[in-house]
């Protein structure tokens, strides 16, 4: 890191003139310019000459340079060779550049406007607030009244006058001063409080019954919801319905194969389409595990009687039933 030096060997006119060619034909700003300077041992010529073998850095925007920017902004607007005489080391160009990117990023209002605004403000109020302890009292107006009326010169009675209109309009505008935030006015209750000095404690009293009444009710309100969650952490499994088997499952882990048995319990299924069912619908009830289990508790003996029948692949179109009868109907 390079720090510039002073040397008395060389003059401030010298130094000007090697900063401004560093800036016009190579673009050096003057702490580049001066760097240069400082590694060539304060040497004029040399630096001249090593200049163009370099290419400077970026033209870069400290905190300090933005600041300024803006000071003489607000001072001249948009006269950037006025601008200019405040930052000396910018060209017009980079000014011009820096200020479209730093009025698209800028907001309504800069940071010292609002802080310059904020102070205003603060110092308005204090000034108001002086007025009302001082400038209202009755004792100063008499007293003013009697200096001017001892006064021949007509225009000095006009003085108090004015000082009245100027205390009575501060008083309208701190009249109209909209209440701070959270706070709301009524006429009614405004009315209610200057109507006797036991109106503001009933009224305040009242106030407090209500906050403690909206109290009482949120903690209710919370009880009833932590009891809510309880029951929910607990699940809707007792809730649930029983799951519901088909007929026709039942009826199978009960008789197995036994089509005329199925049959009478069903009732309103003969045994043909006791058999049909059977063969269409094996797949989507799983009728085969369902056999296999009943064979499984009641072995396969009991089934010879009844293996006997073979099921109908292909039955008659009289007595086979349709899908969508079956799906109305399902046994």
């Amino acid at each position: 890191m390079l720090v510039w030096s002073p040397n008395q060997n060389l003059s401030e006119a010298k130094l000007d003139e090697y900063i401004a060619i560093a800036k016009e034909k190579h673009g050096y700003n003057m702490e580049q310019a001066l760097g240069m300077l400082f590694w060539h041992k304060h040497n004029i010529e040399k630096s001249l000459a090593d200049l163009p073998n370099f290419t400077p850095f970026p033209d870069e925007w400290t905190v300090e340079d933005k600041v300024l920017f803006e000071q003489a902004f607000s001072f001249h607007g948009k006269t950037f060779h006025r601008i200019q005489q405040m930052l000396p080391d910018k060209s017009i160009a980079s000014l011009v550049k820096f200020y479209y990117s730093w009025k698209k990023t800028r907001t309504k209002t800069s940071v010292m406007d609002r802080h310059a605004r904020k102070q205003k403000r603060e110092r308005e109020e204090s000034e108001d607030e002086m007025e009302e302890a001082n400038g209202n009292n009755p004792i100063d107006i008499e007293v003013e009244q009697n200096k001017e009326s001892k006064k021949e010169v007509p225009p000095a009675e006009t003085v108090p006058q004015v000082k009245k209109e100027k205390h009575s309009t501060q008083a309208k505008n701190r009249a109209k001063r909209k209440p701070p935030k959270g706070m709301f006015l009524s006429q009614e209750d405004v009315e209610a409080v200057s109507a006797n000095a036991t109106a503001a404690t009933t009224v305040l009293r009242q106030l407090d019954m209500e906050l403690v009444s909206i109290k009482r009710q949120i903690q209710n309100i919370k009880q009833t919801n932590s009891a809510l969650k309880e029951k929910l952490e607990g699940g809707i499994e007792q809730y649930r319905l029983p799951e519901v088997r088909p007929f026709s499952d039942l009826s199978i882990r009960k008789y197995g194969r036994d089509f005329q048995a199925i049959s009478d319990v069903i009732g309103n299924k003969s045994v043909v389409q006791v058999k049909n069912f059977f063969v269409n619908y094996r797949r989507r009830f799983n009728i085969d595990e369902v056999l296999q289990e009943w064979e499984a508790e009641h072995g396969k003996e009991e089934t010879n009687g009844t293996n006997s029948q073979k099921p109908v692949k292909s039955p008659d179109n009289s007595t086979k039933m349709s899908e969508e009868e079956d799906e109305v109907n399902p046994i």
